[in-house]
């Protein structure tokens, strides 16, 4: 399987960004970092990245807007968002079920869990992925 697939990882912690960068350059992915929500968006309205991973929680726009936002976007252009969160509120299942393509994990969440998402999301994509 090819891996050179772009990931935009979006997080506003450092710490988070890094340990997710590291795992995916070191099994051959392509990395894209932004900050915010706000850099997320021009850079996936700019490159189409193959997947999203976002926190949840973030100054600006946050995870939940940034899925509102994009989800319009993969009717033309499929990708996998991965929200990670501390917690997804019961009373939020209603945005979650509107989402196409998403998926979350809660902190702390195993960056290898994460890469075996991103695995098995390109094993089960149609061959123009």
């Amino acid at each position: 399987m090819d891996k050179k697939k772009n990931i935009l990882i979006i997080d506003d912690d450092l710490h988070i960004r890094r340990i997710l960068e590291i795992k995916l350059k070191n099994n051959g992915y392509n990395t894209l970092i932004a900050k915010n929500g706000n850099e997320g968006l021009e850079i996936i309205n700019d490159q189409k990245p193959d997947v999203v991973i976002s926190d949840l929680n973030m100054p600006g726009i946050d995870g939940k807007t940034l899925c509102r936002l994009t989800n319009p976007i993969k009717k033309e252009s499929t990708f996998l968002t991965i929200i990670i969160t501390g917690r997804v509120n019961p009373n939020e299942q209603k945005w979650i079920d509107e989402m196409q393509d998403i998926m979350f994990m809660e902190k702390p969440f195993s960056p290898s869990k994460i890469l075996n998402s991103i695995d098995h999301y390109f094993e089960k994509a149609p061959p123009n992925f």
